[in-house]
């Protein structure tokens, strides 16, 4: 790397210039991350903006959404990863539609993965043990809160059925 960028200065800056980029995503709040843009934005030399113009465009275009992941630092690589593996089984596949391929692997039970939560469920309460004297054999149903939380598609479940043909 030494090499090329002695004998290319301006690589070796587009370089740097980069690793910086991405040094704003280590930022621990809004305000740090749109400090650290602003900075690396004005260090930007005239010869190398045409180079950094799409993103320097992507980051005016969109920059509520990207900015407010310092606040929910939440990305949406899951979807698009799901939506990938989507178009690969269509082209592998024949005959399904988009959405009837996305249908199948966010709705079929065996490829969810799921957490137990709570949800409304019947148990058995006993209040003899609470009262003994009073109501010594008295049995009664209560309910409590079990949730069950689903977290869509699991891609290394999709991936072994996708491999084995079972779409």
């Amino acid at each position: 790397m030494q090499v090329w960028t002695d004998k290319f200065p301006l690589l070796g800056q587009a370089y740097e210039l980069k690793e910086h980029f991405f040094n704003i995503y280590e930022a621990e709040s809004i305000d740090e991350a749109y400090k650290l843009y602003e900075n690396w934005l004005s260090n930007v030399p005239k010869e190398l903006m045409s180079y950094f113009e799409d993103l320097i465009k992507s980051m005016n275009n969109w920059e509520e959404e990207i900015f407010n992941y310092f606040d929910s630092p939440i990305t949406n690589a899951y979807t698009e990863s799901l939506n990938r593996l989507i178009k690969t089984m269509n082209h592998v596949g024949r005959g399904y539609s988009f959405e009837a391929l996305r249908a199948k692997i966010l709705f079929t039970q065996s490829y969810r993965k799921v957490k137990k939560k709570k949800k409304f469920k019947e148990v058995e309460v006993t209040f003899g043990k609470m009262l003994p004297d009073q109501f010594p054999n008295w049995e009664l149903i209560g309910y409590e809160w079990v949730y069950e939380e689903i977290y869509g598609a699991d891609f290394s479940t999709l991936t072994k059925a996708m491999e084995k043909g079972s779409f």
